[in-house]
């Protein structure tokens, strides 16, 4: 019998619920989640029971030290991602980190350098990839026929979707609001559609304009990102709010490309989750895809029959896990490499110093 991966998971709110431990256990037949860890013990208690883990633990370390896992599976706030990445590597474990990787650039480089000393495994879950209106826009794009890609949009708009069940909302434990949280996705699907170009400056704002009020608006846990896998939510305070609820910039990519880009968790706009990939031959938008272009002396729109994707809740982590695991066992190249996260991570960090200093970033600075 082929011996199981052992795998830990280092926090225990709504994504690990809902995607990684259930990714996790669709590969049952390669991977064993041995444990699970929160600081706070209802919710590690809650997840370990409901998937039936066998050990649970409200300290991090003290799991990786006795367990030992082979991957860890960090789900924790954006700010201690890196922490407990380095110290599930030291500790001899590959890592599955959530987006984003890292509050910072610098951080970033940190956390692969450390994997690369280690020979681990480093892999951030960056799902977007693994859905297949992403896949066939990739597919699209890397024939040329969009001619030179010069203008790209991308929009990831909720109108209302403040998370309120763990500490999204909260600078000193998440970092960023909606950019961290919906923007990295977009910007590393459209990067990876388009080749990852290297990004050359950035001139953002970011705005807090009702997210620290009670508007007393019926709103669901599904439009703010959680269509499940909330069982032991923290009580949510929206005086407690000091990052972005809406954010918009203007980004500047190698080969004159510019990128215009919008996200928010509460803004008076419609919904849209939306790319569209400008080049003078063709464009391409999505989803669904959609390319648009010209037949003879007719302007057309094609709509590709794209397969649906798996019919589970974040079905793009189970993609994630799955190419993974092929990594480990030699059999498939890594879907996300290091420069392309890189690259949006770059980006993302000189988004918010752009607004911080009012000004544009330019990367060779």
């Amino acid at each position: 019998m082929t011996k199981k991966y052992r795998v830990a998971v280092i926090g225990t709110g709504m994504i690990a619920n809902a995607a990684h431990i259930p990714a996790w256990k669709d590969l049952k037949d390669a991977v064993e989640v041995v444990g699970v860890a929160d600081n706070r013990k209802d919710a590690a208690y809650e997840t370990g029971k409901r998937y039936e883990v066998a050990h649970i633990y409200t300290d991090p370390q003290k799991m990786l030290d006795e367990l030992k896992p082979d991957i860890v599976s960090v789900c924790t706030p954006n700010v201690y991602h890196k922490e407990w990445t380095l110290a599930a590597l030291r500790g001899g474990a590959n890592v599955l980190c959530e987006k984003p990787i890292a509050v910072t650039y610098a951080d970033a480089q940190e956390m692969y350098k450390t994997a690369e000393s280690e020979k681990k495994l480093l892999y951030v879950s960056q799902t977007m990839r693994f859905l297949n209106n992403f896949i066939a826009a990739k597919d699209i794009a890397s024939t040329g026929k969009l001619g030179e890609v010069y203008y790209a949009e991308i929009n990831a708009i909720r109108r209302r979707g403040i998370p309120t069940w763990g500490f999204f909302h909260m600078k000193k434990h998440n970092a960023g609001g909606p950019v961290c949280d919906l923007g990295v996705h977009m910007l590393d699907g459209l990067y990876w559609i388009m080749g990852n170009p290297k990004v050359k400056a950035v001139s953002s704002m970011t705005y807090l304009k009702l997210g620290n009020k009670d508007e007393g608006l019926f709103t669901s846990l599904e439009e703010s990102g959680a269509p499940l896998g909330v069982f032991t939510p923290r009580p949510y305070d929206y005086r407690e709010f000091d990052v972005e609820d809406f954010a918009s910039g203007y980004i500047r990519l190698e080969n004159n490309i510019t990128v215009l880009f919008k996200t928010s968790w509460a803004v008076n706009m419609s919904e849209n989750f939306s790319m569209s990939i400008i080049g003078n031959e063709a464009s391409i938008q999505l989803p669904p895809v959609k390319m648009l272009n010209n037949f003879s002396r007719y302007q057309v729109e094609v709509t590709p029959r794209v397969p649906a994707d798996r019919n589970v809740v974040f079905s793009g982590h189970y993609g994630a896990t799955q190419n993974f695991i092929k990594v480990l066992k030699d059999e498939e190249e890594m879907v996300v490499k290091k420069a392309e996260v890189l690259n949006v991570i770059r980006t993302i960090d000189a988004f918010y110093r752009s607004a911080s200093e009012g000004r544009e970033i330019r990367l060779d600075e």
